[in-house]
């Protein structure tokens, strides 16, 4: 691959690497070793020991059969390839990011580049592809470069079938592209090879499907004794009995009417005749057994896939039923994120930096985040109880936890309204109430609610109520003219003592609130 430059251990791409990067060199034809029909059904015939011996010729070094198993499990068992999707899908979801290796022109020009060429329409495609490997140990997608203009830029990613590679026997850890009669080395720059680091050991063995292969057994050997007692036992009996003088010409029209029952809506028999239908086997305690197993196989699979079962299962009491848990466990879809992440790193946005501006010091990282689920009920409360005692903090940060934009000249805002009691309690009030002895405070309450004091503020309205009843006569009359009297009123003092009084009685409340552990 050339020399090799820079503190990252990159090589400096040599002419051989650079030509021919457009072609396709790991496509497949009918005629080779690399037929793009998979048209083996080794599902349909396997047995527990020929599962065994399969699995320890993956082991070996022979994985062509263990990859055409893991395609025809996913393609047969529901459940497996739902929530593998799930899996899946939780990657594919995020919106990824690159990040400049600083703060220099450099360093923003090509994590630019790198935003324009390499995440485009066809980036979704190369996750879904580099995720193929989290069933089948490993996955390899090609990219086709788009040489024509500069910069050299990748212009689609293909998925290649991972049964036209096999991994070198003598490290197991150096994956070969079949080719004719032999295996030879992967190109340099065309090749994004993920290998999920699942569990520790060789990348073949760190696949799900070996896991899965061993349930999907246990269950496909249960769905098939299930099947083969209903076939038996679900189907309602019909019995025909005839009497002691039945002539042959008889027997064979009452035989003619049970097997015809089977298929017709309604037949008729001699009245000397009788048919009985006698009901088939209620599910229940002689099939119950089956569906547990196939129940019990599934919940395997989910933990295997997922981490939980919870979401799959729905059952109060179990792991974050009651919350809105993520599908996939957090952890692992950090994990997974993590390590999709270096991948693309090492085998795509490298190589396209080093094609069209050589060797860095250091290179942009292409980040897929994933975002941590917050309460922003708690998040809400805790912020406004610790500002109303004198935290400060920042509306821009509160704004992004709460994925919201702050608002603009000219933009129509939701605020609290004009003279409105705020919804937190006051805290002027509740410092001056903290250096006062309750006693005080409440005799103040009382001073201002005191009933000798407020006679004479409503006593006016007391009167001008008499006046206009005598003057209307009537309620509807009363009603009509009401308004006109409230504005010859004067409420200032009324409303003042009025406010005084709630505020003082919100701030006591306040008080022994906090007061009580």
């Amino acid at each position: 691959m050339g020399k090799t430059t820079g503190t990252t251990g990159m090589t400096e791409p040599s002419r051989a690497d650079r030509a021919d990067l457009a072609e396709e060199v790991a496509g497949g034809d009918v005629f080779s070793v690399r037929s793009p029909w998979n048209a083996s059904d080794i599902v349909r015939t396997l047995s527990p020991a020929g599962l065994v011996d399969l699995i320890q010729d993956a082991r070996s070094g022979s994985t062509a059969d263990l990859m055409s198993l893991a395609e025809e499990i996913e393609e047969r068992d529901a459940h497996y390839r739902s929530v593998l999707s799930t899996r899946k899908l939780a990657i594919v979801g995020l919106d990824p990011v690159v990040e400049p290796a600083g703060e220099d022109e450099r360093s923003q020009e090509l994590a630019a580049a790198v935003r324009r060429d390499v995440i485009g329409d066809h980036f979704p495609a190369l996750l879904a592809s580099a995720l193929d490997g989290i069933g089948k140990g490993f996955s390899v997608t090609e990219i086709m470069w788009d040489t024509a203009k500069v910069p050299w830029r990748p212009a689609a990613y293909e998925w290649r079938d991972q049964r036209w590679f096999e991994y070198d026997r003598r490290t197991g850890r150096t994956l070969l592209l079949r080719d004719g009669a032999g295996l030879v080395p992967l190109r340099p720059y065309k090749f994004v090879v993920h290998e999920p680091q699942l569990k520790a050991g060789l990348p073949i063995r760190a696949g799900l499907v070996m896991c899965a292969a061993y349930l999907h057994l246990i269950k496909a050997s249960g769905v098939a004794s299930w099947a083969a007692f209903m076939e038996v036992y679900g189907h309602p009996l019909r019995i025909g009995r005839f009497p002691p003088n039945a002539t042959e010409s008889d027997r064979a029209v009452l035989k003619r009417a049970v097997m015809n029952m089977g298929r017709d809506i309604g037949v008729i028999v001699p009245q000397s005749m009788v048919v009985d239908i006698v009901d088939a086997v209620k599910p229940g305690s002689s099939t119950g057994h089956f569906n547990q197993l196939v129940q019990w196989v599934d919940d395997q699979m989910s933990k295997l896939v997922l981490g939980q079962t919870a979401t799959t299962e729905g059952t109060p009491g179990k792991l974050g039923s009651e919350d809105a848990q993520e599908e996939v466990r957090l952890d692992i879809k950090e994990a997974d994120a993590s390590q999709l992440e270096a991948t693309i790193n090492h085998e795509l946005v490298r190589p396209y930096v080093l094609l069209n501006w050589g060797p860095q010091e250091r290179y942009p990282a292409l980040r897929l985040p994933v975002p941590r689920p917050e309460d922003v009920d708690s998040l809400v409360k805790n912020v406004a109880q610790m500002v109303d005692r004198g935290l400060r903090v920042k509306a821009s940060e509160l704004y992004a936890k709460l994925g919201l934009t702050e608002p603009e000249g000219g933009d129509a805002v939701l605020e609290r309204p004009a003279g409105g009691l705020p919804a937190a309690p006051n805290a002027a009030l509740l410092r001056a109430l903290a250096h006062a002895s309750v006693p005080r405070a409440a005799d103040e309450l009382a001073e201002i609610v005191d009933g000798e004091q407020w006679e004479p503020l409503l006593k006016p309205l007391y009167e001008a109520i008499d006046r206009l009843a005598a003057e209307t006569g009537s309620y509807e009359a009363m009603q009509e003219r009401l308004p006109e009297l409230l504005a010859d009123l004067d409420p200032g003092e009324t409303a003042r003592r009025l406010a005084a009084a709630q505020l003082m009685a919100r701030g006591l409340g306040d008080r022994d609130s906090m007061a009580r552990p």
